[in-house]
């Protein structure tokens, strides 16, 4: 690694770092941090006025104390707006979807958090550790296919050790580098396989997060608010099912001079030998078939795990329905997966907000919903650090930070 790649390596983490406080903190002061009361007049408008909400916030009938002064707009009902000149507390039946008018509410993020069933949240790390060992398996496969087997037991440590330098660590040493070079050392002489598995791993991973999308988004053709991610997704699944035929194509690398530029370049060696390992998957078909059916048994149990962790936060079922769910979850993970920010903090908040809004839904349950998961996440990378302990793992380390 050269002295300036090392010395500008600190500051690009740092800047990560502030990128992602700075649209927390963006994201912090447009959510409500009290309670909220509205009512849906018969024309369609939101009246809203914050307080806070006596006793359980999930029951279908709450008191709700406004703030003072509480002067209500002379547009909410009579019911509402007497108890509340009074200092009293109003008493709100949430409205049916089908209903024009009525009220409804949205927990501040405080008591969202204080709320959530313990239950809900324990099921949820359940998922998302059977997803994890569903990523473990998809890389072991592909790891065997390209010439470098390990074990099962193996494959499942670097993962944890990638996943503890991508999220509880981030800047010091890329997680995904961990796991190449790890298993690199164990293959000599195939180093170049060894990289591409974790390069076609994580390929695999997001091609499943939009198509699943995409698969939900058409098939939920109906519903208005998705069309302009239903056009986003058609457009980028196709920009890069079109890169991948035209890679795998030897009459068009030949025509536009590719591996002739790749020997020109000086290190033209060494992606000569990514670009083989790579070519060596696109010839396997039905290899590329099973690691996809992993991606998507993957996101499958990701977005089950984060139905539950919404039901545990008091989602409404009305508000965010299992199809729209199924739109959330992969396209804010997704967005989150762009690496403008450390484990996706900050981007992921911003995407779930905008999604739940999108759907009708509460912004700061959105919120809620991807801090928990991205703590869920954040937790169960720190399994990674225990394998720091096991013999061997730390010199294995060193090798990768010398390679970087």
């Amino acid at each position: 690694m050269s002295t300036d790649r090392a010395r500008g390596r600190p500051l690009l983490t740092l800047l990560r770092v502030l990128f992602a406080l700075a649209i927390l903190a963006w994201v912090g002061s447009r959510l409500p941090w009290a309670d909220e009361l509205t009512f849906r007049t018969s024309t369609g408008e939101e009246l809203l006025v914050a307080g806070h909400i006596e006793g359980d916030w999930k029951a279908e009938v709450v008191r709700f104390h406004a703030d003072e002064p509480a002067e209500l707009d002379p547009r909410w009902p009579l019911g509402a707006r007497e108890p509340a000149a009074r200092g009293e507390a109003i008493t709100a039946r949430r409205r049916a979807e089908a209903d024009p008018e009525g009220f409804d509410w949205h927990p501040g993020m405080p008591r969202a958090f204080r709320d959530m069933a313990p239950g809900g949240l324990v099921l949820a790390q359940v998922l998302f550790l059977a997803a994890i060992l569903t990523i473990v398996t998809r890389w072991w496969r592909l790891l065997a296919l390209a010439g470098c087997p390990t074990s099962w037991w193996n494959a499942l440590r670097l993962t944890f050790l990638g996943l503890f330098f991508n999220n509880v660590m981030p800047g010091a040493t890329g997680g995904d580098l961990v796991k190449g070079v790890m298993v690199a050392k164990e293959n000599p002489g195939r180093g170049a396989e060894a990289l591409v598995t974790v390069l076609a791993d994580r390929v695999f991973g997001l091609l499943a997060l939009a198509v699943l999308a995409l698969l939900v988004v058409l098939a939920a053709h109906e519903v208005e608010e998705f069309a302009a991610l239903r056009r986003y997704l058609l457009y980028g699944l196709g920009a890069v099912a079109l890169g991948l035929v035209l890679y795998a194509s030897k009459g068009l690398r030949r025509r536009v001079g590719l591996s002739a530029l790749v020997d020109r370049i000086p290190v033209g060696a060494k992606l000569r030998s990514l670009d083989r390992a790579a070519l060596a998957y696109l010839k396997q078909p039905g290899a590329m078939l099973g690691a996809f059916a992993f991606s998507c048994l993957n996101h499958l149990m990701v977005t089950f795990g984060a139905v539950t962790l919404g039901g545990a936060l008091g989602v409404p079922a009305s508000q965010v329905s299992l199809v729209e769910w199924f739109v959330v979850v992969p396209v804010a993970n997704l967005v989150s997966a762009v690496p403008l920010a450390p484990g996706g903090w900050g981007v992921g908040e911003l995407a779930f907000a905008g999604l739940f809004k999108m759907v009708g839904a509460s912004p700061a349950l959105g919120v809620a919903v991807s801090v928990t998961f991205r703590l869920s996440q954040l937790g169960l990378s720190l399994i990674g650090g225990a394998f720091l302990l096991f013999p061997g793992s730390r010199s294995e380390l060193r090798d990768a930070r010398r390679q970087d």
